[in-house]
């Protein structure tokens, strides 16, 4: 099995990845193991800059052979100011601004790391046409989907709405109009394929 590890900035992503019984049954389906051990929460973005070194460094004793870096767009400020914002989709200016801090660069640029940026994860909640959640447009350009899946669930809290969702959400579902999810998901079965080359 393929070992990988995630460094996520928030608690909800944390319980997603390592409960969620869709995604264990999909890694599974892949021949990747993914294990709570495997996860590390670094709270916001800035934590993650700043601990990177040492995250990496934690998830390699446990010999783990890709790190995912799960982080969200935090381009909201853009989208206030222009109606018309589509957001960028592409994580290239989320690694270079994780490889400028300190000496990152010396281990992000190892091409067993890869960064998925998300609107924010509820984007992928809505993208699953499963959970049936009201909204226009594409969920990765919707400006907060946090708010908008909290107030069709009646909760604020990130850990409550994921609790709710994390074993009806599929990202298979999601990654047919999630163009994040999509490339996630790309990314685990060319993981699985290496594996099976080597």
């Amino acid at each position: 099995m393929v070992k990988v590890g995630f460094i996520v900035e928030g608690m909800s992503d944390k319980i997603l990845l390592g409960q969620s019984k869709n995604l264990q049954y999909l890694f599974n389906k892949y021949n990747i193991e993914v294990k709570n051990d495997f996860i590390r929460n670094a709270r916001n973005k800035a934590r993650l800059k700043e601990n990177f070194v040492s995250f990496y460094n934690s998830l390699m004793k446990q010999n783990v052979d890709f790190i995912f870096i799960l982080i969200d767009q935090d381009d909201k400020e853009q989208q206030k100011k222009h109606r018309k914002y589509s957001p960028l989709d592409c994580p290239i200016i989320a690694v270079e601004e994780i490889q400028r801090f300190r000496d990152n660069k010396n281990h992000i640029a190892d091409n067993q790391i890869y960064v998925v940026m998300t609107r924010e994860i509820e984007a992928w909640y809505l993208a699953d046409k499963n959970l049936q959640f009201a909204y226009k447009g594409s969920p990765e350009e919707i400006h907060n989907p946090s708010d908008l899946v909290a107030s069709q669930l009646g909760t604020n809290s990130h850990i409550k709405i994921v609790n709710r969702l994390k074993d009806k959400f599929s990202l298979e579902r999601a990654a047919k109009n999630a163009p994040s999810a999509r490339r996630f998901l790309n990314k685990l079965k060319q993981i699985s394929n290496k594996n099976e080359a080597d």
